[in-house]
């Protein structure tokens, strides 16, 4: 069937996705906004961008690719350069036909670690590690052979073996990569990690909780390895990160006015917190005994100081008998305690140097005492206008479990014929109940 040209209309992603798909055959749609640029549907219900031009005086048209593989503005793009290709007297030939670079995963990788991380990202080393085993055997892989199909299903299995978190980052990195190497024509065409669906997962809430702490605590003060007992007194006293806990050096401290001031964070910002008089102890005792220059040094380590101390962290939660602990929690364990004790945001995003009142929000969850006195009040006047002595009246008529005497414990409690009690003898009840 031959194609049918209708109006022109302006290209837009919500205008394309409703267009019609025609019972046979296809229809060309030709954009407003630059002339040569045309969408062919397909009955198949396929839709796709070609430039269409007249080359050597016959008509041509020239494959740019699938929507919404790509989107309008990156096939205008494409078909500007394309039409300005043909103004030169060039014979530009179809996108998906033309030679791809060969470049492997792994030099791709090896770049952006070496042109970009290591001078711009303060964690490049342990993303380095991480891409390294998440893409093992992609390595070799020239990275124009990986499509958005091969791309999701090493994120479900990599969501199986390692985790759901482990391969949303690891999501992350490869996507990074890839849009670094097309940005500088290390890659070409369309990043294959659009479209790909990530794993929809809840922020890690993990702390100490109150029943864990008095036995974590024990087995930390018998704990024979001294630099596990006070790297994780420090992180818990500072709730500075584990990196910036690690790599702590004794020129950052200011013993006179106690304070820590690392000098870059993940955030590539400074950050200075107020050391405690515990926090204190821990250093003023350690720096009786060591003259390196980190406060947690190390022989067998390349960068001189404690590096993961995971060995001494699995045996000191088998000693407490804790699961599901990292210790990345300790930095959240003060957070939570601080949130619990009704402590605001804004305190708890100072003390520990979040940029973004976002990564704040996960402590709100943990203030519940302003909550709970506002709704003890609410129940108090709600009790005070139905009549009632008090809260405990409400409590006995609630508190048998067959329903008769519910009833005869309501019937009691509403023929009572009191004067209005005050609201805040109510609430000094209902406190002392509750």
């Amino acid at each position: 069937m031959p194609a049918k040209s209708i109006l022109c209309l302006n290209f837009t992603k919500t205008e394309l996705a409703k267009l019609p798909i025609p019972n046979a055959g296809y229809v060309v749609h030709h954009d407003t906004t630059v002339e040569g640029l045309v969408l062919l549907v397909y009955a198949t219900a396929a839709k796709r961008f070609y430039v269409y031009k007249k080359v050597d005086g016959k008509p041509t048209r020239i494959r740019i690719g699938k929507f919404p593989d790509i989107s309008v503005e990156l096939a205008r793009k494409e078909a500007q350069q394309i039409l300005g290709a043909i103004a030169q007297g060039g014979r530009p030939i179809s996108k998906s036909r033309r030679k791809e670079p060969t470049i492997q995963l792994d030099d791709l990788f090896k770049r952006y670690i070496t042109e970009y991380a290591q001078h711009h990202c303060t964690t490049w080393e342990e993303t380095e590690k991480s891409f390294r085993r998440c893409f093992r055997s992609w390595l070799l892989r020239e990275v124009s052979t990986i499509t958005r199909a091969d791309i999701q299903q090493h994120m479900n299995v990599l969501g199986e073996e390692r985790g759901q978190h482990t391969a949303n980052r690891a999501f992350d990195d490869l996507r990074a990569v890839i849009s670094w190497g097309i940005k500088y024509d290390y890659v070409t065409g369309i990043n294959p990690c659009v479209g790909v669906i990530k794993f929809k997962t809840l922020s890690r809430e993990r702390f100490i909780h109150p029943q864990e702490f008095s036995n974590f605590l024990t087995k930390l003060r018998e704990s024979k390895n001294i630099d596990i007992r006070d790297y994780t007194y420090l992180s818990l006293f500072t709730g500075a990160r584990q990196a910036n806990v690690l790599a702590m050096r004794w020129d950052e401290i200011d013993f006179d006015l106690c304070l820590w001031r690392i000098p870059k964070t993940k955030n590539s910002k400074s950050h200075t917190i107020p050391l405690t008089v515990a926090a204190m102890a821990v250093l003023n005792e350690r720096k009786e005994r060591i003259t390196e220059p980190w406060v947690f040094p190390s022989k067998t380590s390349a960068v001189g100081h404690l590096v993961e101390p995971k060995i001494g962290w699995r045996q000191l939660l088998k000693d407490a008998q804790i699961e599901d602990l990292r210790m990345h929690d300790l930095r959240r364990t003060l957070g939570s305690y601080m949130a619990m004790g009704n402590q605001s945001l804004h305190i708890i995003g100072k003390a520990l140097g979040h940029q973004s009142h976002t990564s704040t929000q996960v402590y709100a969850r943990l203030a519940h005492d302003p909550v709970r006195q506002a709704m003890e009040k609410a129940q108090a006047d709600m009790l005070l206008a139905a009549g009632l002595v008090s809260p405990a009246d409400f409590i006995s008529a609630i508190a048998g479990h067959e329903p008769a005497a519910r009833q005869r414990a309501h019937e009691k409690m509403f023929k009572q014929e009191q004067p209005s009690p005050d609201t805040n003898v109510i609430l000094k009840e209902a406190s002392v109940k509750y």
